[in-house]
């Protein structure tokens, strides 16, 4: 027999501070990464949990295991008592009960509560509908109503009438507090006795849902009904065994059983399944294409719900990756012996972790990580091993209400679908876990917009004789701005954009719009699939990321690949692609695909593509020019015929010095600084930093992911705008509303908060905004020193507006002017350096800090100070910041597999995700894990300058995880005569070799100048080891990537 492994406890707590009480079952999740699918933990009371099918399989049998009511389900038993979900094995009264309520589950009693069912789906329906297009849905709270109303309809016959008040109804707000309290009761060392406050709440809250249940029993037996439902089986029902009845205790306590487990886990599913659709938007479009041929524009009926196999395998997908009851309990009969090596004690409790059981790649496969529907469908379904899906429970215990659930979410979810098109209110949302006895996304909110808003008119099945209005404040803007807009023609203007610069382009083209006869607002492409016109003109600006869609484009790039030729055919077109020629194998990859596209669905191009290349371009010069000479003259455009290309719009303002407010509102979350620490070790070497952020609440990350960061700029930078517009301190700025800028319009705002938050002062200036600027210049010598940096090309890339203003100190141009021409702040993203499995409440950045002479070689310039870096630089700890977590691209992580090497060359700060990966095989090592030994190259400048986190990398080459080879740029005497990254993987070729001949996946993070020499040492590789040509060299290096070679190169 083998030991259970047991991460070392404290004494009396034992395993608590492992578990994160917040997000339990990531932490369980990162305790099965250390240790394997087995372990024990005190919490504090001992158990054993199980994450893989191999021993999971054996707990399911019933003649060794049976239920087990511990831990924060023993605690629900003060609620529930001996109910159906909360019974002790062998109770009499759950044996009564579920013998009783079995018919009542029965296939003809369940399809007898479609109607009322529908009926509550209606109202949903019509809620959100009447929420508009650009209202927020609360998806979790929505879906509880939507579930919590059809149980006690169809089970009890009462109308919570939930969506008819904006808070949700007093039984969901007790319930919610008893079963946190359950929770947290169940890791408690000392008896509740000692918690007297907290447990006079719990009981308080109990006495509300049992006065709910009671009430409803009252009611019913004052006012009988011949209804067939739940609520009558008990209270009408005789046991056919033994005759009996049950008494109104049991009936209390069983119909709050189904009120709360009747309506919890199903809304969870519902929000989990919405969540994946918008995450993949090909699985939304199949189960969209299967409501429409199933049901089409006709009411759903109990037929249609036998006939959509692909929603169906949609939500056991959604089951098997986030099963909303995360874990169930058993308990040995007698001691019993699992995986041949481990001994279970009689009557000692062992917890199934479902989200380690339905991800096991043994059963799932290697991508059991991913959401793909076709495996719980059809043959592939029925395959699966016995047992390895588990949602609802195991054997004579499972859910009882399991087929009141299927019906219920399978009508929801064709309904919506029938109805509305969907985008995620926030397009960067990253799934964070609320958990108590189940789990839902925490703060996901969607977007709903009708198909047709004369759909519900005729769709009488949803609510019969109910018309849908529309909202009267649905689609308002000023009267001064639909004055202005008067003869205007309408245009649409897509974005898809991850760090903001595409949406700040969109924008810029909006606002030049009206001066040349259009109108339009900038709009994310996965909501422009809704509202798409063929008979508007269509602009789309975007870029690829590492070959993928931005996050709000993937919806609208997956709808073109589907074929849309009818929606399409005859639409003019213009796409604006952006990108970085570093990343030459994805370069301009999505920008083609969707000018190919619209192309291919009958869209009739207005200009050619444009492609930029954003290190090396300004980009609105190049916005400004192609918008100039192609897409307005192409569109026809009524600018005036004796305007100059000199216009700069400006916006209107007033300026108010007598007090002081900020409102900034940005959708990102908070995350504090706890340490900021200095790596390099040479002074005046360029500075290399550690940041450690601890990460707000339900927010998780893995190994290679990035962390944004929204900066502001500098206090200097700041001083500098109010010098040159001579502003006094605390002045208050407001933009008019009816101002086309992106920017809060309408509200004062201090100029601290508008040019130190939310715009990008330093932004290299456009050809357009220096025209302007010459305009206003009186000064002979203030021409004469702008037209000296204009006429140096290279000085003029890195010279900003404000730089130019603060050389032509008497021109008078306005503030408005100046506010217009610079872009709103961008995020800027940085890869973790971290892994989760040290501390998933922190995360930890190394970056460069840019501080260098004035690029445009002025000398009365400051330094450049590079926005972001010198903001974290500022950064003390307790200090918050903005942040937002971005997940890699497909495979830049961890290999799943431990026993797999890694092959990883990067430069300075591009070790920041080698670290976290090195960091990860560590701890599971050190959990008793077997792990590859993986080679690191690592480029850096000199020994004594900056060879960052050089003890724990000798640590990890003492553990036997990894080799590091070092190339010193400044000392290669010291690095086998090797400069540079790449001829340190040439000298070290023979093991590189040796390590991907064995299953090794090459990685590579640093600068595009970088990443190509990698590319072509291994190249050079290639071709000594078979004797092929150059260009078989290359072609081989490219077929690698994305399969076995995985880059993140930035500028």
């Amino acid at each position: 027999m083998e030991p259970i492994p047991s991460p070392r406890g404290y004494p009396l707590l034992g395993n608590v501070f492992d578990i994160d009480p917040e997000k339990p079952n990531q932490s369980l999740a990162r305790l099965f990464d250390i240790h394997g699918p087995i372990i024990r933990l005190r919490l504090p009371r001992e158990r054993i949990y199980v994450s893989n099918y191999e021993l999971a399989k054996e707990l399911f049998d019933e003649n060794r295991f049976e239920k087990a009511v511990i831990g924060p389900l023993a605690e629900v038993r003060e609620l529930a008592g001996d109910g159906l979900f909360t019974a002790y094995p062998g109770e009499h009264n759950w044996e009564l009960a579920h013998r009783l309520l079995m018919p009542a589950f029965g296939p003809l009693a369940i399809k007898s509560m479609f109607a009322e069912m529908q009926d509550i789906v209606a109202q949903m329906v019509l809620k959100w509908a009447r929420n508009g297009p650009e209202g927020h849905i609360d998806v979790p709270g929505d879906f509880t109503r939507l579930t919590l109303d059809s149980i006690a309809i169809c089970a009890m016959g009462n109308r919570f009438n939930s969506f008819y008040h904006d808070d949700q109804h007093e039984f969901v707000k007790s319930m919610v507090n008893i079963l946190a309290e359950c929770f947290n009761r169940s890791r408690r060392p000392l008896p509740h006795t000692f918690f007297s406050p907290k447990d006079r709440l719990f009981r308080e809250e109990i006495d509300k849902l049992f006065d709910v249940a009671q009430q409803l029993l009252d009611a019913r037996r004052k006012h009988p009904t011949n209804k067939k439902d739940l609520l009558n089986a008990m209270i009408n029902n005789k046991d056919p065994k033994t005759g009996e009845s049950l008494d109104d205790t049991t009936i209390v306590r069983n119909m709050i059983t189904f009120l709360i487990a009747g309506h919890e886990t199903t809304s969870g599913l519902l929000s989990f399944l919405f969540y994946e659709f918008l995450e993949n938007p090909q699985a939304l479009a199949i189960a969209q294409e299967e409501v429409d041929k199933v049901c089409g524009k006709q009411a759903i009926t109990e037929e249609h719900m036998s006939k959509m196999p692909y929603i169906e395998g949609c939500l056991r997908e959604t089951l098997r990756l986030h099963p909303t009851a995360p874990a169930f309990t058993l308990q040995a009969k007698g001691d019993q012996i699992i995986g041949d090596r481990y001994k279970i004690e009689g009557g000692e409790p062992v917890t199934v972790f479902l989200a380690g059981l339905h991800r096991d790649k043994d059963v799932y496969g290697p991508d059991a990580e991913a959401f793909g529907p076709e495996r719980m469908i059809g043959e592939r379904w029925s395959s699966l091993p016995n047992g390895a899906w588990k949602p609802f429970g195991n054997g004579v215990r499972a859910c009882i209400g399991r087929p009141f659930a299927w019906q219920e979410a399978i009508l929801t979810v064709a309904t919506l679908l029938q109805t509305f098109s969907f985008t995620k209110a926030n397009p960067s949302y990253l799934l964070s876990i609320k958990t108590a006895l189940t789990i839902k996304p925490q703060d996901f909110y969607m977007k709903a917009r009708l198909h047709d808003e004369s759909f519900l008119d005729h769709a009488g099945a949803l609510v019969p004789g109910t018309r849908l209005s529309e909202s009267k404040d649905q689609h308002t803007s000023s009267s001064k701005r639909q004055q202005s807009e008067v003869g205007l023609r309408p245009m649409q203007v897509f974005f898809g954009s991850n760090t903001g610069t595409c949406e700040a382009v969109a924008t810029a083209l909006v606002n030049s719009a009206q001066r040349h006869g259009f109108k339009g607002e900038p709009i994310n492409m996965d909501d422009g699939v809704a509202i798409f016109d063929k008979k508007q003109p269509l602009v789309v600006v975007t870029a690829s990321y590492e070959g993928q869609p931005p996050d709000n484009a993937a919806h609208f790039v997956e709808w073109l690949s589907r074929g849309t030729k009818d929606k399409i055919v005859g639409t003019k077109y213009a796409v604006f692609g952006l990108g970085n020629k570093e990343w030459y194998a994805t370069y301009q990859k999505v920008p083609t695909e969707v000018d190919e596209a619209l192309a291919k669905n009958g869209g009739v191009r207005l200009t050619d593509r444009v492609s930029i290349n954003v290190p090396e371009a300004n980009v609105f010069d190049a916005l400004d020019e192609w918008a100039e000479k192609k897409l307005w003259p192409a569109l026809g455009s009524m600018k005036p015929a004796d305007e100059q290309g000199s216009y700069l719009p400006e916006l209107k303002i007033q300026v108010d010095v007598q007090r002081r407010a900020g409102a900034l509102k940005q959708d990102l979350q908070l995350g504090q600084i706890t340490e900021n620490e200095l790596l390099s070790t040479k002074e005046g070497a360029p500075r290399k930093r550690h940041v450690t952020i601890r990460l707000p609440s339900g927010i998780s990350y893995k190994a290679g992911d990035y962390l944004a960061v929204l900066p502001t700029n500098s206090a200097n930078v700041v001083q500098r705008v109010l010098r040159r517009f001579n502003l006094p301190w605390d002045v208050m700025i407001t933009i008019d509303p009816d101002s086309g800028t992106s920017l809060p319009k309408g509200q004062q705002l201090s100029a601290h908060d508008i040019f130190g938050a939310m715009v990008e002062v330093t932004q290299p200036i456009t050809a357009k905004a220096l025209l302007a600027v010459k305009q206003f210049i009186t000064e002979e010598a203030e021409a004469r020193a702008t037209e000296e940096l204009a006429s140096r090309p290279k000085a003029l890339e890195v010279t900003s507006l404000l730089d130019i203003l603060e050389l032509c100190p008497t021109a008078p141009f306005p503030l408005g002017a100046f506010l217009a021409a610079l872009p709103a702040m961008r995020i800027r993203q940085y890869s973790i350096s971290s892994s989760p499995l040290a501390d998933p409440s922190l995360c930890t950045l190394t970056y460069s800090v840019i501080d260098a002479p004035p690029k445009n070689g002025r000398k009365d310039c400051d330094r450049f100070h590079g926005v972001c870096s010198t903001f974290l630089e500022r950064q003390s700890p307790g200090n918050t910041i903005q942040i937002g977590l971005r997940p890699s691209r497909a495979g830049f992580t961890v290999p799943s597999e431990d026993t797999s090497p890694m092959i990883m060359a990067c430069a300075g700060t591009g070790l920041a995700p080698f670290r976290a990966f090195l960091q990860e095989r560590s701890i599971k090592q050190k959990g008793g894990r077997d792990v590859a030994k993986s080679l690191l190259f690592y480029g850096l400048n000199a020994p004594d300058e900056d060879d960052m986190y050089r003890n724990e990398l000798d640590e990890w080459e003492k553990e036997g995880i990894v080799s590091v080879r070092r190339a010193f740029s400044f000392s290669p005497d010291k690095s086998k005569g090797c400069k540079f990254v790449q001829e340190r993987i040439w000298y070290d070729r023979q093991e590189v070799l040796q390590l991907f001949r064995r299953g090794a996946t090459l990685y590579f993070c640093g600068a595009g100048i970088v990443g190509a020499g990698v590319d072509q040492v291994m190249m050079q590789i290639r071709q000594e080891q078979v004797g092929c040509s150059e260009e078989d060299a290359k072609k081989w290096v490219s077929q690698q990537k994305g399969v076995r070679y995985w880059a993140d190169t930035f500028a």
